[in-house]
Order: structure tokens, then C-alpha cells, then sequence
């Protein structure tokens, strides 16, 4: 038997050995998701709190940058004329911040949002029992105005006497955008009021560790109590700061929606740090 071919061979062996054990133990110290028996044993925790969880709690305990945007929004003339029907005076309109037009009103807040009010809608050929018709409907009212319609997702139904209200969400890479979002207030008739805001998303930076969810509501041991979580989930928020003026990127935020006395409200807190903000 050839010895020192052996033993370099075990050698080999060894280092490659290592190398794997290397990688797994960097692998458990620096992963990206926490364990079912930790989320348990949050759960449990915040049951004794009062606090009843049905849905998920997320296990992600990586980094997620800042949001970036882009000046750009929407083609205010464009809207206009899709909403008002005014191609000829789509241009005078357009140096006004509020606009009335037969039964129809339309304002511009800022540069990044609209509203929209229908005194009388027209009944429209398209079913919209669903909020994916609706979005449709939405999509076709808003064809070449610069808005990603389909970009906006589902996030929350509202039904008050004759009026259903729909809010739909931008996503990024699977994130919510808070501040980008449609509201659709829907009568038996049609579309009786439109809210879209849009400001175009140029990307994250900046990537820090986030704080994960459970140990958030498990520090906030006085806000976080005798309520029923129904959504947990993390996106992109404004934040005001303290002298009342925004930060210029959209910070990472969880998301806890909960019931209180039968109604949906939402919680955000900084996914950086865990602190409630509005």
C-alpha cells in the first residue's frame, strides 16, 4: 500500500470535510428564516397576552434595503381626457388643481395623485362581482396615463351601505407599497369614485438587517394585546419624522392588521427597529 498517497488522500478528505461543516455552520448562524419552535413559542407568549394569531407569522429574519423612487408619476392630461372625456381642453384643464365637468369632478392634490368623483356613472358592460373585473374596468379608465394598473394587487374590501369600496396595492419583488395604491368606490350603477396615487419606483437600496417579526410583537407588550391578528406582512411606508416633514425613501415596514370591536385596522411598525409609527 502506497502510505503517503493515503494519507494525502485523507488529507483531502478532511479539508473537504471542514469546508462543509464550514458552510452549514455559516449557513445556521447567518439564515434567513427563524425556527417553527420559536414562532411557537411566540405564539404561545402572546396568547397569554391575549392575543389571538389566524394567519402566519413570517419567518424572514434577513435585510431589506430603503425604496427608491423616480420624480415621474402619471400623464395628468392623459387622465384628463380618459376621465373627462376633454381631449380639446385636456391642456387648459391640466394647469388646474381641481376640475368640475358636468357631474363629474377631478383633483389633483400633488403631482403623484388624483381623485376622482362620478355624480353619475353610466352602467358599464363589464361584470364586476369580482375585484379583478374591477381592476380591469380600472385598467381600461386609465389605458396610456402611465399607471402600472396591473402592478396593484388586492389588499382590502369595504362594504358600506350601497357602496363597496376596493383598495388595490403596488407590489415590488413581492413587497407591498403602502403609499402607491387605488381606491375604487363602487356603486350598483358603476365606478362613483376613483383615488389612485403613483409615483414610479426606481429601486431598493441599502440593504440592513431587519428586526423579525415575532420579537416586534413581543416587545410591544402594551399595543400588542387582547386583539385578534388577522394579516402579518412587510412592505414600504412613508415616515414622518418628528418636525412633521418625510423621509425621501420608504422605509421597511411590518404590517399587522387586526379586529377591534369587528373592524379591520392596520398597526405599521419599522421592520429596522420595531418602532410604531403612523
Amino acid at each position: 500500500m502506497d502510505w503517503a498517497k493515503t494519507k494525502n488522500i485523507f488529507i483531502m478528505l478532511f479539508f473537504l470535510l471542514n469546508v462543509f461543516l464550514s458552510i452549514i455552520l455559516i449557513y445556521t448562524l447567518n439564515g434567513n428564516n427563524i425556527t417553527k419552535d420559536t414562532i411557537d413559542d411566540a405564539r404561545q407568549a402572546l396568547a397569554e397576552r391575549g392575543v389571538a394569531i389566524i394567519c402566519n407569522i413570517p419567518d424572514f429574519n434577513g435585510s431589506v434595503g430603503t425604496l427608491t423612487y423616480h420624480d415621474a408619476g402619471f400623464d395628468k392630461k392623459k387622465v384628463i381626457e380618459n376621465l373627462l372625456g376633454d381631449k380639446k381642453s385636456s391642456e387648459n384643464l391640466a394647469r388646474l388643481p381641481n376640475i368640475k365637468y358636468e357631474d363629474k369632478e377631478l383633483s389633483f392634490p400633488d403631482q403623484y395623485s388624483f381623485v376622482f368623483r362620478d355624480g353619475s356613472p353610466e352602467r358599464t358592460l363589464h361584470d364586476l362581482n369580482s375585484a379583478e373585473n374591477v381592476l380591469n374596468l380600472v385598467s381600461n379608465m386609465l389605458k396610456g396615463t402611465g399607471v402600472p394598473v396591473t402592478d396593484y394587487h388586492l389588499d382590502t374590501v369595504e362594504e358600506e351601505g350601497n357602496l363597496k369600496t376596493y383598495v388595490f396595492k403596488q407590489k415590488y419583488k413581492g413587497f407591498w407599497i403602502h403609499e402607491n395604491h387605488i381606491t375604487v368606490g363602487l356603486s350598483d350603477k358603476g365606478i362613483a369614485y376613483l383615488e389612485v396615487r403613483y409615483r414610479k419606483i426606481n429601486g431598493i437600496i441599502n440593504s440592513k438587517k431587519i428586526m423579525p417579526v415575532y420579537q416586534v410583537l413581543i416587545h410591544h407588550h402594551d399595543s400588542i394585546r387582547n386583539i385578534t391578528i388577522t394579516r402579518i406582512d412587510l412592505g414600504f411606508k412613508e415616515h414622518k419624522m418628528e418636525d412633521g416633514s418625510r423621509e425621501l425613501d420608504d422605509i421597511p415596514v411590518w404590517r399587522i392588521e387586526y379586529k377591534n370591536q369587528g373592524k379591520k385596522q392596520n398597526k405599521f411598525f419599522k421592520a429596522y427597529d420595531g418602532t410604531e409609527i403612523e
